[in-house]
């Protein structure tokens, strides 16, 4: 049983590493979990899932830990785990909360500028009504949201908020962006904020990119596919700007108003046919192009075409629509 846990419980210690035999270098492909100690279950399994909604998955323990393995991993003598409980927390890391029990452990929330101290930030689409919620679940928050209004952070919101047991959490919202994304850097930030839009979506798409341009550009296709208005309208505001400037060989639009419209009347004459990628997509500073394909499953390629993007602050700006072989 000791070998058994010894295996599970290294996995939920170590990092996930991608091996790539060749650059004999491993790569760590992203945030896998957070690994939170906490008092008890009883009081923190109410406060992941029930206030801040986050989905419990899996759990293990007790378990009995040996002198040896408390050593080698600094946990306090006579300390053995109670409970692991690991959570879905909505489109980041996922949450793994350890109880244990222990004669010799600090009992006592570390300051801020203790070694080791760390705190996790969710994203919130709307910082002030967040707020609001918290405290009125009873829900300790620190201030008022700040705002920062220069450098390259201009444009998130951010707060500090209290667990039960005293540990700092952080709320952040920049539904605009933040002001280094408009400089259009090589590499950005990563953030749930597109990954929740976009992995919220229904549709005949499947949306597998790894960057947020890609992503963004796939959510544009699967939406000219999806037959849910109003999940179509919905997706609208995720993936255009208000005066998003749509170009097709048919037709100008300043806005998306008038794009149901359009997309309604073309399932109809087109029906059994679905918009799939046809090439891979392209990108370069904040100029994408997106080769396309639409057809029912026999022909997918029965029509082919391109469309081209501006980006602005992660949404499209422009969009320019070609049509292969088109003869106006």
């Amino acid at each position: 049983m000791k070998t058994i846990y010894k295996t599970i419980y290294m996995l939920t210690l170590t990092t996930i590493f991608s091996q790539n035999t060749s650059a004999q270098t491993p790569v760590v492909k992203g945030i896998e979990h957070i690994g939170i100690t906490v008092p008890d279950m009883k009081t923190a399994l109410p406060f992941f899932k029930d206030i801040l909604g986050f989905t419990p998955v899996t759990e293990i323990g007790p378990f009995e830990l040996d002198d040896a393995w408390r050593e080698k991993y600094k946990i306090h003598s006579g300390a053995q785990v109670e409970k692991i409980v690991s959570l879905r927390a909505g489109d980041g890391a996922n949450i793994e909360l350890f109880e244990y029990k222990s004669p010799k452990g600090n009992k006592e929330v570390p300051y801020g500028d203790d070694l080791g101290w760390n705190h996790t930030a969710f994203y919130t689409d709307d910082i002030n009504n967040s707020v609001k919620y918290l405290k009125s679940k009873g829900i300790t928050v620190l201030s008022d949201p700040n705002v920062s209004t220069a450098g390259p952070t201009a444009g998130e919101s951010w707060v500090y908020f209290l667990a039960p047991w005293g540990a700092q959490f952080e709320l952040v919202s920049y539904p605009n962006g933040k002001a280094y994304e408009k400089e259009n850097p090589q590499t950005k930030l990563w953030s749930p904020k597109l990954a929740g839009e976009s992995f919220a979506i229904t549709s005949t798409t499947k949306i597998t990119a790894t960057n947020e341009v890609e992503k963004l550009l796939q959510l544009h296709l699967a939406t000219w596919g999806e037959k849910n208005v109003e999940k179509r309208t919905k997706n609208f505001k995720l993936i255009y700007t208000e005066d998003v400037n749509i170009v097709d060989p048919f037709f100008i639009l300043n806005g998306t108003s008038d794009l149901n419209p359009f997309i309604d009347d073309l399932q109809k004459k087109h029906p059994g046919f679905k918009f799939s990628l046809a090439k891979p997509i392209e990108t370069h500073n904040n100029i994408a192009r997106l080769f396309w394909q639409f057809g029912p499953e026999s022909k997918p390629d029965t029509i082919t075409g391109q469309d081209v993007f501006v980006i602005e602050n992660n949404k499209i700006k422009s969009l320019y629509i070609f049509i292969d072989g088109l003869k106006k």
